[in-house]
């Protein structure tokens, strides 16, 4: 009989996203294009250290600054996560006592030393703002990532398909189908070319087509 067990998600943080591809009773989980794979508190720890930056009384434009370096992406075992991110997860799984320092232009600074900085203890910013989190982080094992979960989250976070969908077999992952717009122009032949398994349609508008639309299938 087939299944239905089957998710859309309008908004995929990481840990959220990790649950749906290991819950046993999901056969599909299907994202679109404007998703950002991060974990869901870490907006909330960002305005936290904004908070932190207002009493320590930097402009707003070296508050922005800092916003922007904390959500800067960096590679962490294979995942493209923010410097905020990697700060958070080294906090919840690793228990490393982790320090956001910057300067009054809202700068990050690797490692105390000289003067004139400023500095927030990310673990106890955490436990104030979000009681409770470590023993989820602790459950949900965030950085023991399988390597078809690496696989999936590689697909989800290429910025070509506007859509993913992650498919299940018998409990386990088992592929991708990636949806990628295209222009109108490109020769099917060469669109063929690029992929073993796939399927092409033209979508039409007052008329007139507008672009080729293609499903990549890719086993994980």
């Amino acid at each position: 009989m087939k299944s239905n067990n089957h998710v859309a998600t309008n908004q995929a943080p990481l840990e959220q996203l990790l649950f749906c591809l290991r819950n046993k009773e999901v056969d599909c989980v299907l994202l679109s294009s404007d998703q950002n794979v991060s974990l869901s508190f870490i907006d909330g720890i960002n305005r936290a250290i904004q908070y932190q930056a207002s009493e320590f009384q930097l402009s707003e434009a070296a508050i922005q600054e800092l916003s922007s370096s904390l959500n800067e992406k960096t590679n962490k075992n294979g995942i493209w996560l923010s410097y905020l991110e990697s700060r958070v997860l080294d906090v919840l799984v690793n228990e490393k006592s982790e320090l956001i320092i910057f300067n009054k232009n809202g700068e990050l600074i690797t490692g105390l030393q000289g003067v004139g900085y400023f500095v927030v203890h990310l673990a106890e910013l955490i436990k104030e703002a979000f009681p409770g989190i470590h023993s989820l982080a602790k459950e949900l094992n965030l950085i023991a990532v399988e390597q078809k979960e690496l696989k999936a989250l590689d697909f989800i976070q290429d910025k070509n398909y506007h859509s993913v969908k992650v498919i299940k077999r018998k409990g386990q992952l088992d592929r991708v189908e990636c949806e990628e717009k295209m222009p109108i122009d490109k020769r099917v032949i060469d669109i063929m070319r690029d992929a073993a398994f796939q399927s092409i349609s033209i979508n039409q508008e007052d008329g007139k087509a507008v672009h080729i639309n293609r499903v990549v299938k890719q086993k994980l």
